[in-house]
């Protein structure tokens, strides 16, 4: 068990999963939330096993992680949330797709076809 400044609430919106998923592959996350405005955040593997937790909890500024199997995926999330904060929040219209000529090949890019994004787009990506 460790603990994280990021916090889960920070991830939740449709181009923070965008610029995740693009980065952490494999990856489902799930929410379970409670009465109190808390919840756990749920990422999990399924072609690994792996699986991690992180707890939000109104006002905190710490939150509970647990991480379980070969992939660190809270970690994995985290690199990849801190990757888009120090290029400045980069919008949806600033990434783009490059496809192979037959059909495979698909690479993510940020700001252009020489500069990609996630696997093998990332230092330390899988």
């Amino acid at each position: 068990m460790g603990t994280s400044t990021l916090d889960p609430a920070a991830i939740g919106g449709w181009l923070e999963q965008f610029v995740i998923g693009v980065q952490v592959p494999g990856a489902f996350w799930r929410a379970e939330r409670y009465g109190d405005g808390s919840y756990t955040l749920w990422t999990y593997s399924t072609d690994t096993r792996s699986w991690a937790t992180a707890d939000h909890e109104p006002g905190a500024s710490e939150y509970a992680v647990v991480q379980s199997g070969p992939r660190r995926l809270w970690d994995e999330t985290e690199a990849a949330y801190r990757w888009w904060e120090e290029r400045g929040r980069p919008g949806v219209e600033c990434f783009g797709l490059t496809v192979g000529g037959d059909g495979g090949g698909q690479q993510v890019w940020l700001g252009g076809p020489d500069r990609a994004v996630g696997v093998g787009g990332m230092p330390g990506a899988r």
